[in-house]
């Protein structure tokens, strides 16, 4: 009976360890997808087993079922189960990604069901499945949330405004003053290679004022390759250095690689501005020696030899490529197949203008599995 007890405080404490790992792999912008299938692969076999011990486990996260039999439950089953132990989210998140639950509607039928009884809190999970993000023509319902008539949740505001929408719609969308139909709007225009996206998300930074908005702004404007957000992007991390990483982790082109010289050069950016550097270009730098610290002001415990970023910068601007992502120099052409064993956030960014529009936006928006990352690839590259 001990031997039991100390089986299942094992496989918990694995369980936890291994969830943690997840988040802290997916916080990065980049990573290995392996590394990532390893990781998703180990939590689903303890969660067989903890689930298969329910009776000695002190935690039960399927209400009294074992994971076979969770894996057999359709998927409207599957997320009321999931909507009844929220706490859980994350365990039910990673299942609705790795495993196949039978779908009896198509994603047109489930929307206008879903809709028709109000319950479209379903998309919490049923985002995750792209197939979910094509529905039809709900026009209609998008006005009244650009009217102000009505008000949803950021999953199905984003839902609705990835659709294909008309030229003085998306207009409407991209200035409006609900961020997550501004933010859903303007990603969209970036999803479809629109040329006046950069205009556009002057406009909303503009008159942006909470600053995790203006990170997600800033963090899409380094795709447009775009020279007038440097200055913003640089004044924006110095007054917001907790945001600095996520924001410059997006700035994937290579003539942006300044930015991040000049902003490791500031005391208040220079660890958050390095952990981007190490995300573009996966190269580490040299420590700066003590003289070269008191020029810089940098203090020399943790000073870095900006001189070796610069000669870094050199050697990267001479390989083909305008862009460059965990050390990879890539083109528009050739990302899919150069990226192909990377997944993470800017990867997908990266990625998602090589997609049909909805599928794009999905990309943007959410952190797939390792599993449905590389079937996507797969698709892709043998098409």
């Amino acid at each position: 009976m001990f031997a039991q007890v100390t089986k299942v405080k094992q496989h918990k404490q694995r369980l936890t360890t291994l969830l943690k790992h997840k988040q802290k792999l997916q916080q990065q912008g980049v990573y290995s997808l392996v590394r990532l299938n390893v990781i998703e692969s180990q939590l689903l076999n303890h969660l067989y087993t903890l689930s298969d011990l329910k009776s000695e486990a002190p935690t039960d996260y399927f209400s009294g079922k074992n994971l076979s039999e969770v894996s057999t439950l359709t998927l409207d089953e599957f997320i009321q189960l999931a909507l009844n132990n929220a706490e859980h989210s994350d365990i039910y998140t990673l299942l609705i990604q790795t495993l196949n639950f039978e779908h009896t509607c198509n994603s047109d039928e489930t929307f206008d069901e879903l809709k028709s009884i109000e319950n479209l809190g379903y998309y919490t999970l049923l985002k995750y499945l792209i197939s979910y993000w094509q529905i039809s023509e709900n026009k209609a319902l998008r006005n009244s949330l650009i009217s102000e008539k009505e008000v949803l949740d950021e999953s199905i505001t984003t839902l609705l405004f990835s659709q294909s929408l008309g030229e003085a719609e998306q207009n409407s969308a991209m200035l409006h003053p609900n961020f997550n139909i501004a933010y859903a709007a303007l990603v969209n225009a970036y999803c479809t290679k629109a040329d006046y996206v950069s205009d556009m998300l002057f406009k909303v930074f503009a008159k942006t004022s909470d600053d995790s908005h203006k990170a997600k702004l800033l963090a899409l404007a380094g795709f447009t390759n775009d020279p007038r957000w440097d200055e913003p992007c640089f004044l924006f991390c110095k007054a917001n250095p907790d945001q600095c990483e996520y924001v410059l982790s997006h700035f994937v082109y290579k003539r942006a690689l300044p930015l991040f010289i000049n902003l490791m050069a500031q005391g208040v950016t220079q660890k958050p501005a390095y952990a981007a550097w190490l995300t573009i270009t996966n190269r580490e730098l040299a420590k700066a020696d003590k003289m070269s610290a008191v020029n810089t002001g940098i203090a020399p415990q943790s000073g870095l030899n900006l001189d070796d970023a610069e000669h870094a910068r050199q050697a990267f601007a001479l390989t083909p490529g305008e862009q460059l992502l965990n050390g990879i120099s890539f083109t528009s052409s050739n990302a899919t197949q150069q990226l192909k064993g990377l997944g993470g956030t800017v990867v997908q960014r990266v990625l998602a203008t090589h997609y049909e529009p909805q599928q794009a936006c999905a990309l943007y928006h959410l952190l797939l599995s390792a599993n449905q990352w590389q079937q996507i690839v797969k698709e892709t590259t043998n098409a």
